[in-house]
């Protein structure tokens, strides 16, 4: 099972500890031709420190997210060469990944989330929201986010809900400390994004916290990364081309723009809805309901 295979390999805490401080190296060295890049455009920048405002470019976001890409590899590295383990050990617990689960999870995350967004903007007769399509650009966007944004958001499960829940099982044995454990660190991670800033901590936190949770259940439950993979990718690429604002961590070409956007409580209340129903969806294909106790310990079965 997915957990389990925590036990395999080399596991002494100082290889997560060098291997978690070389991934953040690479990351930070496959940014560099992103801070080449926004030193040009803006050399004030680093007394700003908005990074964000890098992807109202398409060159910005390419080289923003070419970071993760490093980040990436960096990750399978670290696992066959430093825990001497299958690199494929912290994607899926099935012989090999599973396409069609990814897939389908992106499928069915994309149409909730375009439901969530299309149905209050053509139900609104708000002025803040306006169409803003350009088409070279929309055109050059869609291309950026269909090739990188899968390794960004792949960078992110494989971190979080491969490598370090497995990490975290193997410390504390229990399957829902490891999902609490990495759901919370993932939403404490998107704490210096730009709505956080503008919409407080209170407001946007436990929306990273509770998706961080809803992907960590899906990866215990079904013994993989993949749904979580494909909700992320979706999730990423349509916030990216449909609409965005200036409160946005992704301030994109995108085919909307939010002059005043707005947050409340009840943005946590739609996410915990449609991640409701994106659970019981995927389990209506793949029937892991009744699989893995999260309340149960984890066993050696190597």
């Amino acid at each position: 099972m997915f957990l389990e295979q925590a036990y395999s390999g080399k596991n002494q805490w100082y290889l997560y500890i060098f291997s978690l401080l070389f991934i953040f190296m690479t990351t930070q060295i496959g940014s560099l031709p992103l801070v080449g890049y926004m030193l040009r455009e803006n050399p004030d920048i680093l007394q700003t420190g908005d990074i964000s405002a890098a992807t109202g470019t398409n060159t910005g976001l390419a080289l923003s997210l070419f970071s993760f890409v490093a980040g990436f590899f960096a990750i399978f590295y670290c696992v066959k060469y430093i825990h001497r383990k299958q690199p494929t050990s912290i994607v899926t617990s099935r012989q090999k990944t599973d396409w069609g689960r990814i897939f389908f999870a992106a499928g069915i995350w994309g149409i909730l989330s375009l439901a969530t967004l299309l149905i209050p903007l053509f139900t609104s007769n708000s002025p803040d929201i306006i169409l803003r399509f350009e088409p070279l650009n929309f055109f050059i966007l869609v291309l950026i986010s269909l090739l990188l944004f899968p390794f960004q958001t792949s960078f992110e499960e494989l971190l979080f809900r491969g490598y370090l829940m497995q990490w975290t099982a193997y410390l504390f044995k229990y399957r829902w400390v490891a999902i609490l454990i990495t759901g919370t660190l993932f939403g404490l991670m998107h704490g210096a994004n730009p709505e956080v800033k503008e919409f407080g901590i209170w407001i946007t936190i436990p929306q990273y916290i509770l998706m961080g949770l809803i992907l960590g259940y899906v990866t215990v439950k079904d013994d993989g990364t993949e749904l979580a993979l494909g909700l992320h990718m979706a999730n990423n690429i349509l916030a990216a081309i449909t609409i965005t604002s200036d409160s946005s961590a992704l301030q994109t070409h995108a085919l909307f723009k939010n002059l005043h956007p707005v947050a409340s409580w009840t943005d946590t209340l739609v996410i915990l809805i449609i991640g409701t129903i994106f659970i019981w969806s995927c389990n209506r294909k793949y029937h892991f309901m009744n699989k893995n106790n999260i309340r149960e310990k984890i066993q050696n079965i190597s």
